[in-house]
């Protein structure tokens, strides 16, 4: 699974990047209500798999709050991630793939 990411700008820049691909690392807390997610972004999935980053106007992490009885499973964490980004208001399109 991942997230492919419209809209998102290189860093630093006004230049709006292509799709971007980013894989999610989720660290599930014990209390079973927060998980801390990296966020390992490419131009492709080749590109993140290899730790090739793309700098752009993403969080690198983010810290998500679990709903009572939520599962802390790979779909909901890339659910959440989606609703976070798509918070920012900086005109993210965020696509899970699954």
């Amino acid at each position: 699974m991942a997230l492919l990411v419209n809209n998102a700008k290189f860093k630093n820049t006004e230049v709006t990047a292509p799709e971007v691909y980013v894989r999610l690392q989720y660290l599930a807390m014990a209390d079973g209500k927060l998980a801390s997610v990296a966020l390992m972004t490419g131009l492709d999935k080749a590109g993140a798999l290899a730790y090739a980053a793309v700098p752009v106007n993403l969080p690198e992490q983010l810290l998500v709050t679990l709903e009572e009885g939520q599962a802390q499973d790979l779909a909901t964490i890339h659910d959440k991630v989606k609703a976070s980004l798509e918070a920012l208001e900086l005109g993210l399109e965020v696509t899970v793939q699954l």
